[in-house]
């Protein structure tokens, strides 16, 4: 997942609100903070449950970020469906995974770590439609079959609720990536083959109009 991506420790950026039996992540940690963090928690999980909570929420924002990006930024019909089914599938999951987190006394981060930002930032800067619309969906791609490992981990906790949340979630990120592995795939041969329209994306053909 986007969440991964973050590999240095910045350990002064870890928080405690001991008070009330929560623990907390600042905004400017990166994913091995998040380890240190699940290792040092003061909440009702372990500490690779803990990390597996914390991941996912920073994984779920930045797919969400990215694909509120998609939606503005392409012009392809096909695309700007999956990122609005991205944007609503992650949401009602962060939903979830953040009621499920205050019960077991976590408190979740607000925004992604530096790191991930930055790959956000760099997707932003991506220039062209074509050029963006690859970059996306490799970022879906890549993204997914990150979570997918993690998600099948958490289905062996013994915490009930991770277990069931991760259980639910997985024939969705299933889809997730099946559905970005065929067009990231089909965007990549129509680079190849000189930009010829293979996945049927160009918004001018009357068939992908938007209706409105």
């Amino acid at each position: 997942m986007l969440a991964a991506l973050g590999l240095q420790a910045c350990h002064n950026s870890e928080k405690k609100n001991v008070g009330a039996s929560t623990t907390t992540i600042a905004a400017d940690s990166t994913l091995d903070t998040v380890s240190d963090v699940a290792k040092k928690s003061e909440t009702k999980l372990s500490p690779g449950q803990t990390d597996f909570v914390l991941k996912a929420a920073i994984g779920s924002m930045a797919e969400v970020e990215a694909s509120n990006l998609a939606l503005k930024r392409t012009e392809s019909p096909i695309i700007k469906q999956f990122a609005q089914m991205m944007v609503t599938d992650h949401t009602r999951a962060s939903g979830e995974l953040q009621g499920i987190a205050k019960a077991k006394g976590l408190s979740l981060p607000g925004t992604v770590p530096v790191e991930v930002q930055k790959k956000l930032d760099a997707l932003k800067e991506t220039q062209g439609n074509d050029g963006f619309d690859r970059q996306y969906m490799q970022m879906m791609v890549t993204d997914h079959a990150q979570t997918l490992t993690l998600f099948q981990l958490a289905k062996t906790y013994s915490d009930k609720e991770l277990q069931n949340f991760a259980s639910k979630s997985l024939p969705m990120l299933k889809m997730h990536f099946e559905q970005a592995n065929v067009i990231s795939t089909k965007l990549e041969k129509q680079k190849m083959n000189n930009g010829d329209d293979l996945l049927n994306l160009s918004p001018t053909k009357p068939e992908n109009k938007k209706s409105n």
